[in-house]
């Protein structure tokens, strides 16, 4: 038996491992210069405060050649106004080590921090500048 499990092992390819940090999600906004901070959880559908940006998270994958890199598959909607319709500016994954615009509204960017652990003093004082 357990040689049979092995060579079932052997023949499937492994994909994507699992991150093992956990991933914050920096929104910016340019024009007042304001973060917010979300933790991402994979399954999870999340909001920022001012419910702006609603963030789905299908999942958060290592990189397979820099440990402290993540790939994050998620969809992202934005709603510029309570009397606007949300827009889907993002749908895919995104690397922790890029910064991304906002398509619909240039005025915000998108930025990813890890924590090896999570601490509300250091979560609360990231530095994401």
């Amino acid at each position: 038996m357990q040689r049979l499990l092995l060579c079932w092992l052997l023949l499937l390819p492994i994909y994507a491992a699992k991150f093992t940090g956990f991933v914050v999600l920096a929104a910016v906004d340019t024009l007042t210069g304001r973060v917010q901070r979300i933790l991402l959880e994979p399954g999870k559908t999340l909001f920022d405060e001012q419910k702006i940006f609603k963030i789905k998270i299908l999942g958060i994958e290592a990189d397979e050649e820099a440990s402290d890199v993540a790939w994050i598959d998620l969809v992202i909607h934005y709603q510029a106004s309570k009397t606007d319709a949300p827009i889907c500016v993002q749908t895919g994954k995104l690397s922790t080590n890029q910064i991304y615009r906002v398509s619909q509204d240039e005025r915000y960017l998108i930025g990813f921090y890890i924590l090896p652990c999570v601490d509300d003093e250091a979560y609360s004082t990231l530095d994401l500048s």
